[in-house]
Formats: structure tokens, C-alpha cells, sequence
């Protein structure tokens, strides 16, 4: 449960040990001093129950807000929970201001080895949400069907070098130059190097032909996997939707949907069972991520 809340907030492990600090400092800190008003206005069990309810109430709704804010501060996590303040606040109906439109663009890349069929669907469906901006393009193939679904559709695409993806930065300087906050894997086959999990813990996304963890792992992509899935007579297969960590197909699911394999399934016909289900959901999760 731990591992999967760092996820979502895509924080490394010590950062996310002194965020849980904070949250039970403020805690703390909010029932003391919520003790010591209750008795300098002289409430005590007797006073009217729904006075007390109120200073209480308060004391959550808005003490709590800027003792947390406050208790950040101190520990050099102020702008991770000034931006869950702002999404309380955004709930209630509530602007501040500065936090203007164009603010809220969340740029993302996606890296594929292929034609770039999930791209181009990833591509469609937020073709026309001004939150989300597909900044870039990356394959490792020169050539590849997805760079030239990038130049058609006017977004800048970079040719991954090995040398330099596996063995240089992981090009981490390039991408946070233009401003990628996640990393969307739409069939892309080489194993995305530790430099470059690190600079965007839970924060980089892929999804697998399979339902993990069966059928992971080195070597198993494309046609192997299904070729695996028909020779051990599975009755069902489907895609798995992923965080990237260290190994091949091993971070921790984030969604999963199943297709039956029919006793007459060939590679080629439960690969086209799946990529449905790949063109269907993956731009969903992927947008249900953004938004958390």
C-alpha cells in the first residue's frame, strides 16, 4: 500500500519517508494545539457540545491546512504540499491566484521501438485536452513507423543512441529541459536504464501483452508473448498496464483487462485480441494517472 502511494505521488523512497514525517508531525502538532485553545477559552466537558464540535472542526478544515504547510516548510516540502493544498482548495471551489491554465499543462514523452499503434492512440485522445501536452517522441530505431507519426503530427521526436541511453545520462538533461514530467513506454523494447527510473520515480509507465506476472520478463514482447500464452493453453491472456522499475515487467500494476484465448487462437489472432484492449485502455489509465 506504501510502495503504491509513493507512486502516485512519484516521490523517491527518503523523500517520501520525511512526506509521511510531516504528516504526523502536523498531526501531533494539530491535537496540542488544538488542546491547549480548548482550555485558554475555557471550554471543558461541560461546555455546550456543539461549541467544542465547532473549535474542533476548525481547528481540521483550517489549523491543520497551515500547520502541515508550516511543518513542510521546515523540512524542505513546502512545493510538494503546496500542490495538495491547491487540489483541496480546487475541489472546493476555490482559485488561486497565479495558478493560471497554462500552469496546469502536464508535458509527457512517449518512447516506442515500433509502428507506434498505442501512440497513435495515446496521441488521439489527447489531441484535444489543453491539461496534457505530448512533448516528445523517442524511439531506438531509426526509421521506426512512430517517428513518422511525430512528423505528421508536428511533435518533435528524438532517435535514441545506446551509447548514450545506457552508458551516458539516459538523455535525463534532455527531457527535463523540456519540461517531461512522465515517461508513457507504447512498445518500446529496450530496458529503461537505473539514471533514468531514478529521475522520474513513479513517474514512468508501460504496458505488457500479458497479465503479469506470467509471461515477463527478458524477451518476452510482441509474438513471444503470445506464443508463450497459446503453447501453455492459457484460457485467458490480456495487458497489464505497469510503473517501470529496475527489471523487465515487475513494477507494481496499475491496471489490468482480460480477453479470452479460444482453442483456435493463433499468435497473430490473440495479438490483435489484445491490441484492442491495448487501444482502449491505455490512453484511459494513462489519463486517470495524470489526474491523481
Amino acid at each position: 500500500m506504501l510502495k503504491r502511494l509513493q507512486n502516485k505521488w512519484g516521490v523517491s523512497t527518503s523523500q517520501f519517508a520525511v512526506i509521511l514525517c510531516v504528516f504526523a508531525i502536523t498531526g501531533t502538532s494539530t491535537a496540542w494545539i488544538t488542546k491547549v485553545i480548548t482550555e485558554w477559552v475555557g471550554f471543558t466537558d461541560e461546555t455546550f457540545w456543539l461549541w467544542r464540535f465547532l473549535l474542533r472542526l476548525s481547528m481540521l478544515l483550517f489549523g491543520y491546512q497551515f500547520i502541515l504547510l508550516g511543518v513542510a516548510l521546515l523540512f524542505g516540502q513546502f512545493p510538494f504540499f503546496w500542490k495538495y493544498e491547491k487540489k483541496i482548495l480546487k475541489r472546493l471551489g476555490i482559485k488561486i491566484g497565479g495558478d493560471n491554465h497554462k500552469s496546469q499543462i502536464v508535458p509527457i514523452a512517449i518512447f516506442a521501438s515500433g509502428a507506434g499503434s498505442n501512440a497513435q492512440q495515446i496521441i488521439n485522445y489527447f489531441r484535444d485536452n489543453p491539461s496534457v501536452r505530448i512533448s516528445l517522441v523517442a524511439c531506438n530505431k531509426p526509421g521506426a513507423g512512430v517517428l513518422k507519426i511525430a512528423e505528421q503530427e508536428g511533435i518533435p521526436s528524438l532517435v535514441i543512441e545506446k551509447e548514450s541511453f545506457f552508458r551516458g545520462d539516459g538523455y535525463v538533461n534532455l527531457l527535463r529541459e523540456k519540461g517531461i514530467q512522465w515517461i508513457i513506454l507504447a512498445g518500446f523494447l529496450w530496458k529503461v536504464p537505473v539514471t533514468l527510473i531514478k529521475a522520474f520515480p513513479g513517474r514512468i509507465i508501460n504496458i505488457h501483452p500479458a497479465l503479469l506476472p506470467k509471461y515477463g520478463g527478458k524477451g518476452m514482447y510482441g509474438h513471444f508473448v503470445h506464443e508463450a500464452v497459446i503453447a501453455a493453453k492459457e484460457k485467458e491472456s490480456g495487458i497489464t498496464i505497469h510503473f517501470v522499475d529496475e527489471l523487465f515487467d515487475h513494477g507494481q500494476p496499475v491496471f489490468q483487462a482480460v480477453c479470452p484465448v479460444d482453442p483456435d487462437d493463433t499468435p497473430e489472432s490473440l495479438a490483435k485480441k489484445v491490441q484492442v484492449l491495448e487501444h482502449k485502455h491505455y490512453p484511459e489509465v494513462i489519463a486517470k494517472l495524470l489526474e491523481a
